[in-house]
C-alpha cells in the first residue's frame, strides 16, 4: 500500500547536511546539501528502492527548495533528480533559477553514461 503524501514527513538535519524523508519515523530518503561562500548546493538524493515511485524524492525536492528560498544564498543544483524536478515545475524558475543566479546541472553533469 502506497503512503499518502501526508504520511511522508520531511525535515532538515543541519548536523549531517541532509534533508530527510520519513515514513513512520523511519528515514526512507535523503537529499544531501553543502553550504559554502553564500551558496547552497543540492548534491545528491537517495530513496530506498522499496519506497521509490511514491513521491518521496519530489517531497524532498519541494521541501529543500522551499527552505532555500527563505535564505539569501545562491542555489546550486547538482542532483539530477532535483534538476529534473525544477525543469518539470516552472514555478521554481524565479525562486531558484534565473533571478537567483542558480547553477542547475546540465544533462552531462546528471548522466555521464548516456549516449551523446
Amino acid at each position: 500500500m502506497e503512503p499518502s503524501p501526508a504520511a511522508v514527513e520531511v525535515r532538515k538535519d543541519e548536523t549531517t547536511r541532509l534533508y530527510e524523508a520519513l515514513i513512520d519515523d523511519q528515514v526512507v530518503g535523503t537529499l544531501a546539501y553543502e553550504t559554502t561562500g553564500g551558496r547552497a548546493t543540492l548534491t545528491h538524493s537517495y530513496v530506498d528502492p522499496e519506497q521509490r515511485h511514491r513521491g518521496i524524492a519530489s517531497a524532498l525536492a519541494r521541501y529543500a527548495l522551499e527552505d532555500l528560498t527563505q535564505s539569501p544564498a545562491k542555489v546550486g543544483i547538482y542532483c539530477g533528480f532535483v534538476a529534473d524536478y525544477v525543469q518539470d515545475h516552472p514555478e521554481w524558475n524565479d525562486a531558484v533559477g534565473i533571478s537567483r543566479s542558480a547553477f542547475i546541472a546540465t544533462r552531462t553533469a546528471r548522466d555521464t553514461t548516456s549516449e551523446r
